[in-house]
C-alpha cells in the first residue's frame, strides 16, 4: 500500500462517471474500510447495473453541515433561534444594527478536510470538481493521489500513479485488504475494461481475474447485471 494512504486517516475517494472507475473505487472503498480507515465516496448515485454490488448507499458522501453567513459589517445579530414545521424550518435572526438582504447572504457547506484524496478514473479533477463546489468546496486543498490509465490525464495529483493498464489491476496494487466484496469490484471493473474479455486481454489480466474468482467474485452474476 501507498506510504501516504498508510498515514492518512481520513480519505474521500472520487471516481470518474464509468463502470471501471466506480467500481474500482468500491474496491478500494471497501478495503480501506476493513483497514479501519474513515471512507467517503463523492458519487451523486450509483449506477443501475452496479447496485449489485452494495446493499445500501451508505458509502455515497453528501456533506452534512450547512452554512448560512451573514458578514459582520452588514448586520450585529444578537440572537438566533428556529421554528420547525412539518412543512419547513425557519431561522429566525434578531438584528442589534444594520439590515439584511438576500444578496448579503451565502450559504455553502462545510466539512473537515480530509488527509488524502484519491481520484480514479478521472482525468481533469479541476474541471469535475468545478461542477460539485457549492457541495464539495472543502475539498479543493488537500492533497491528491491520482490513479488511471487514461493517457490524457492532467497529471494533478501530488502522487500521480498513471499506467496504461485495467483500473483495477493499478487499484489491486494500493490495497493490502481484499475482502470478497472488493473482489467482485475489481473483477467487475476487469469485464467493463476487457468488454467481457473480448479485447485488451493479456495473461496478466486472465490471472487477475482467476485470483479474484477464487476469493469470491461471481463472474456469472457480474455479467448478469453489467451486461443486461
Amino acid at each position: 500500500m501507498e506510504q501516504t494512504i498508510l498515514e492518512s486517516k481520513n480519505i474521500y475517494l472520487i471516481p470518474g462517471s464509468n463502470i471501471e472507475a466506480i467500481s474500482s473505487t468500491l474496491a478500494l472503498f471497501y478495503s480501506l474500510k476493513e483497514t479501519g480507515k474513515n471512507v467517503n465516496i463523492v458519487l451523486d448515485s450509483l449506477p443501475e447495473e452496479l447496485q449489485f454490488l452494495s446493499p445500501t448507499l451508505d458509502f455515497v458522501s453528501y456533506p452534512k453541515n450547512f452554512v448560512i453567513s451573514v458578514p459582520d459589517a452588514v448586520a450585529k445579530i444578537s440572537q438566533i433561534y428556529y421554528e420547525k414545521t412539518p412543512e419547513n424550518l425557519k431561522v429566525h435572526l434578531t438584528l442589534d444594527s444594520g439590515n439584511i438582504k438576500k444578496d448579503n447572504l451565502s450559504f455553502y457547506f462545510s466539512e473537515v478536510k480530509p488527509d488524502l484524496i484519491i481520484t480514479v478514473g478521472v482525468q481533469n479533477y479541476t474541471k469535475t470538481l468545478t461542477e460539485k463546489l457549492d457541495q464539495y468546496a472543502f475539498l479543493l486543498d488537500s492533497p491528491i493521489l491520482n490513479v488511471d490509465n487514461s493517457p490524457e490525464n492532467k497529471n494533478f495529483g501530488k502522487i500521480n500513479i498513471t499506467e496504461q493498464k485495467p483500473l483495477a489491476q493499478i487499484v489491486l496494487g494500493l490495497i493490502d485488504a481484499l475482502p470478497q466484496n472488493a473482489c467482485a469490484c475489481l473483477l467487475t471493473a476487469l469485464v467493463d475494461y476487457t468488454n467481457n474479455f473480448k479485447k485488451n486481454v493479456t495473461a496478466d489480466v486472465f490471472e487477475m481475474a482467476s485470483k479474484l474468482m477464487k476469493n469470491g467474485a461471481n463472474l456469472e452474476e457480474i455479467i448478469k447485471n453489467i451486461l443486461k
